[in-house]
């Protein structure tokens, strides 16, 4: 009996102390998202076939033959980003908003949202939010999806329904007709059957179609709404325009796995950085001008060119 119940005053006391311990312990708050004032959206949607020409390790690009990105295009963000007159003097887009600017200098386990934010439909209209492990969705949230006041799962949610709410769930049917071939690029802004300055092409230094994006009004709950016309620091962006920008007259449109021409380069890239195979990452580089030459948008501090905003 007495062994017995002092068993239980054990039991009691260390019931007790972890309770007192779970009080004294310190709570972690979860990071909170700030939303920023800004005058539109930019949905930009992904020709995989491009992408996966200079991305072949990727996982959405090893299963990219017969896919439904192999013919369609498929989602790659949607981006708050600032009218003309609010982007004055200052960068055109908010990103790392609220307690996600850390991320910015680098991504820890508190900027990932959740995988059950990540909607099934993703595997299919998105597949690089639910390959490589949640890269796409990891990198697009803290940056862009953390200034839009929704929460994860709304913000992926608002981006599947913006593209799936465009005529052909946003692959114009010119598109499709051309793969494997080109088409005229009026032919391709005019294809959507939105206003035509309402969308923007990107395009490598050869023509290569990899991106179609289209610009959005939002109302005042922070989710996109109809086409608005894209503002000057888009369309004269070779980045988000560069079909346009580049002087394209004809725009080519690869098919999987076939690729076209390598782009040129003046010299040697001497590498910088460590392997350039991550997630997102081009080959090595030096300089911004290699990477653009290249259809990348930049040279990241890794020493590896990115297509990353």
């Amino acid at each position: 009996m007495r062994s017995w119940l002092a068993l239980v005053l054990v039991l009691v006391a260390c019931r007790d102390a972890d309770r007192e311990a779970a009080r004294a312990a310190p709570t972690v708050a979860a990071p909170v998202a700030e939303p920023a004032a800004f005058g539109l959206y930019v949905l930009a949607l992904t020709w995989a076939p491009s992408f996966c020409c200079t991305h072949a390790g990727k996982e959405e690009c090893r299963g990219l033959d017969g896919s439904f990105a192999a013919t369609h295009l498929t989602l790659h963000g949607l981006w708050p980003n600032y009218t003309d007159a609010e982007a004055h003097g200052r960068q055109t887009y908010p990103q790392f908003c609220g307690d996600y600017a850390h991320c910015k200098a680098g991504h820890d386990a508190s900027c990932a949202p959740e995988p059950r934010a990540i909607p099934d439909e993703m595997r299919v209209l998105g597949p690089g939010y639910v390959g490589d492990h949640d890269f796409l969705a990891d990198h697009e949230w803290p940056k862009h999806g953390s200034c839009t006041g929704l929460t994860p799962a709304a913000y992926f949610t608002a981006a599947l329904g913006a593209m799936k709410a465009l005529p052909g769930d946003g692959t114009p049917s010119a598109l499709g007709a051309a793969i494997g071939g080109d088409l005229a690029i009026a032919d391709l802004q005019g294809g959507l059957g939105v206003p035509r300055e309402s969308v923007l092409l990107s395009c490598d230094a050869h023509c290569q179609l990899s991106q179609l994006s289209v610009c959005l009004a939002h109302d005042a709950r922070g989710l996109p709404t109809t086409p608005i016309a894209c503002p000057a620091n888009t369309t004269k962006a070779q980045y988000d325009n560069g079909c346009v920008t580049r002087g394209c007259e004809r725009v080519s449109i690869p098919a999987a796995g076939r690729c076209g021409a390598t782009p040129p380069a003046d010299k040697p890239v001497k590498k910088t950085g460590g392997a350039c195979d991550h997630p997102g990452q081009g080959p090595a580089c030096n300089d911004n001008a290699t990477c653009v030459s290249a259809g990348y948008l930049r040279c990241a501090r890794s020493g590896c060119c990115t297509s990353q905003r």
